[in-house]
């Protein structure tokens, strides 16, 4: 997936942390470069359609004015990566490589850095924004309609309210400070941790399998739930799973096991779902006893409401 340059013999390289599936990738941009995102003409909002495709939320983004790409908007991402070595030619390139550390059988895989990059979406326009390219041009499905180029997450994530209708698919930005939440929505509060938001849920497998914990709203993710266990952890050993492939992760093929007979209830938001347990070992900047994440083949039941900024966390149940 992600090769060496050999043409740089002696490489600068920046080690990035470990992140959540469905994606794994580092922003890198000095204070000096990193403008962020705003809106253009003074606008407080703007809504983008998007297509809902392996249940992962495909967002139009326009590149240097040039470049019309689609992008997987991902909390678990903490910049804008590209898949595939043709965008190596269409941006300028410094000379350092990103060491990409995450989910998959594989470690050490390395992304070539573009700085100062304008970055559209919508209304919202970012100035100054670094871009990882790696080669895994064939990285995502193709459904035959749609390509997708990549991902973009944190960036925009960081800086507005992001509200995700599913059942329309349009995602609304909207400043903090103008932002009020419906009255039919319900609250919960949301936790960041190394760029991610978590929330604190009930949750109950079996009878004899229940308890509080920490999920990462991952919208990045294809799953509807990752149970993780730690080496040595029992906690799940009650629980009925197989051994199957959970997914793909930026660094290859995850595996783990699937739960059968039995699905996680989370009584707060009052659904049910299937759910896959994965061994997880969690980095010093991560949220180290999350008990799983939660991903948008769940979350798009609902419409949602993920607002970094007074760090809380709306949702409501979609009309069927």
């Amino acid at each position: 997936m992600l090769n060496s340059n050999n043409n740089l013999r002696t490489p600068q390289r920046l080690w990035c942390a470990p992140a959540l599936l469905f994606f794994f990738i580092c922003s890198l941009s000095s204070a000096k470069d990193y403008k962020g995102f705003n809106f253009m003409d003074d606008k407080l909002e703007t809504s983008i359609k998007f297509r809902l495709i392996n249940d992962l939320v495909i967002i139009p983004v326009k590149i240097n004015d040039e470049m019309e790409l689609n992008l997987v908007l991902d909390t678990g991402g903490r910049s804008v990566i590209l898949f595939g070595n043709n965008f190596k030619k269409k941006l300028k390139l410094i000379k350092q490589e990103a060491i990409l550390n995450g989910y998959g059988k594989n470690r050490g895989k390395t992304a070539s850095i573009s700085l100062d990059n304008k970055v559209q979406l919508g209304d919202a326009l970012g100035k100054g924004i670094s871009i990882l390219i790696t080669n895994g041009r064939y990285f995502f499905p193709y459904d035959g309609e749609t390509k997708i180029h990549g991902i973009i997450g944190y960036q925009i994530f960081s800086r507005f309210v992001v509200t995700i209708d599913y059942k329309n698919e349009k995602l609304t930005l909207t400043e903090p400070d103008f932002y009020r939440a419906p009255s039919d929505y319900r609250a919960m509060d949301l936790t960041l941790k190394d760029t991610k938001p978590y929330i604190k849920m009930d949750y109950q497998i079996t009878e004899d399998v229940k308890s509080n914990g920490f999920f990462h709203i991952d919208t990045g993710s294809s799953r509807e739930v990752l149970m993780f266990i730690q080496e040595g952890e029992d906690k799940l050993s009650d629980v009925n799973v197989k051994r199957c492939s959970v997914g793909k992760g930026l660094n290859g093929y995850i595996s783990g096991y699937k739960g059968f007979r039995s699905n996680v209830l989370f009584e707060d938001m009052e659904a049910d779902s299937r759910y896959f347990v994965v061994k997880r070992e969690f980095s010093s900047r991560e949220l180290r006893h999350a008990e799983g994440s939660i991903g948008s083949a769940f979350l798009k039941n609902f419409t949602i409401v993920i607002d970094y900024v007074n760090e809380k966390f709306y949702y409501r149940e979609r009309d069927s």
